[in-house]
């Protein structure tokens, strides 16, 4: 194993975005006395405060624009949940040399054990890898026992370049597998907008079991991916929505479109754990021969995990209990455990309504937005008027879930960017 020449702990990462949670839905106060009524979903390094208000809007204040006890309240907020990232983190190394034209950083998943092999994704930012980036990461890695890579110079600039990604990408591949015990299996690529877009050619010029992916989509000549799991994150309000419902669509039952909302680059780092979770655990279990440690390393870590999602969010374990039990050959002690948490969860209206609003809106992506997504262009300031109509019905429908409201609201509005 070839030495790192730097090592990073994920605390140590000055950015406090990756794994907080958002804050509840609360007015804020100004210095000037003006208030809004909003979610704080990251505190930068820098003190930029990004806001989220109930209909999808975006804002970014700085902090010493809020009032002294909103300032002391956002502090105590995001700086308490770093620490609490402290004890449970596993470590971010990088940059890393592949070879002579090629470098990486590696997310390494917290208790990873050597003598087990682990899943991997190769990560394509759109414009390059980012230590940042990675830490979004770091809760859906912890959880899957994942190893998360992404190729510094493996950026897209057109047709050329895309071809240029798959040998870096392949590189960063080769590299991480000389290092770390990986699952044949368990390859799988993922990147955001035209990172997606790569991750599709990766992942159908290197076999995988699958993509998650950020606004991806297809080229014109693009045929998709290989025949794997693929999800696929869209922002309700980014001009890719309709790219990615196109792209998704493609795949019919082998992928599905999720939403959050507004149309900031990236989902939070439980959307993203989501995500990988669905992608993951179906390639696990569909290709399930001589993977038994691998299988029982995911159940271990997966089912305290939905145990304690279970207590904050019933909609998404619902979501994905409901995923593992319906479309999963579970056995065992596994299977029970998970049958009961999925019965215990379905005596909730809110998170049976939650998981038929996903549903819902699953139809919706493929049937609607996806007509769009043929024209191979971002669509700005779009947004039909008859999405006003359905979004309205389905708010209705689905009225106890809470969740899925701001959704709802966000797609019933024009595209911003």
């Amino acid at each position: 194993m070839k030495l790192r020449p730097l090592a990073i702990l994920l605390f140590a990462l000055s950015s406090y975005a990756g794994a907080v949670e958002p804050t509840e839905l609360r007015i804020w106060t100004s210095k000037s006395g003006s208030k809004i009524s909003a979610k704080a979903i990251e505190m930068t390094k820098n003190g930029a405060i990004q806001l989220i208000t109930k209909d999808g809007r975006e804002l970014t204040l700085g902090i010493d624009e809020f009032s002294g006890q909103d300032q002391a309240f956002l502090e105590k907020h995001f700086k308490k949940k770093e620490v609490r990232l402290v004890a449970n983190a596993g470590s971010l190394e990088g940059p890393v040399k592949a070879d002579a034209d090629t470098s990486y950083f590696v997310y390494v998943p917290k208790d990873l054990d050597p003598g087990i092999c682990a899943p991997v994704m190769i990560w394509t930012q759109s414009d390059g890898a980012k230590a940042e980036t990675l830490q979004r990461f770091s809760e859906a890695a912890d959880v899957l026992g994942m190893i998360i890579a992404s190729p510094i110079e493996a950026r897209y600039e057109g047709q050329v370049t895309l071809l240029n990604n798959f040998v870096h990408t392949r590189d960063v591949l080769a590299d991480v597998k000389a290092d770390y015990n990986i699952s044949g299996n368990g390859i799988h690529f993922g990147g955001d907008k035209s990172g997606g877009t790569a991750a599709f050619h990766n992942s159908l010029k290197i076999k995988s079991a699958g993509t998650y992916t950020v606004s991806g989509y297809f080229t014109p000549d693009m045929t998709g991916a290989n025949k794997g799991h693929h999800f696929m994150a869209g922002s309700t309000n980014s001009s890719y929505r309709y790219l990615t419902a196109y792209a998704a669509a493609k795949f019919d039952e082998d992928a599905t479109h999720n939403f959050y909302v507004g149309a900031r680059e990236m989902p939070d780092s439980r959307d993203i754990a989501i995500g990988m979770i669905w992608m993951y655990a179906q390639g696990l279990y569909e290709h399930a021969a001589g993977r038994s440690e691998e299988i029982n390393t995911f159940e271990e870590r997966v089912l305290p995990y939905l145990k304690e999602m279970a207590l904050t969010s019933k909609g998404d374990a619902t979501y994905l209990t409901r995923m593992l039990t319906s479309e999963c050959p579970l056995k065992g002690r596994f299977k029970q455990e998970i049958e009961k948490l999925h019965a215990g969860l379905s005596q909730s209206k809110e998170a049976v309504a939650h998981v038929r609003g996903m549903e819902a809106l699953d139809v919706f992506s493929k049937t609607q937005l996806a007509r769009y997504g043929s024209h191979f262009s971002p669509l700005t300031e779009h947004g039909p008027t008859k999405f006003g109509r359905m979004m309205e019905k389905l708010e209705k429908t689905y009225g106890k879930a809470g969740e899925l409201q701001p959704v709802f609201k966000a797609l019933a509005g024009p595209t911003h960017r």
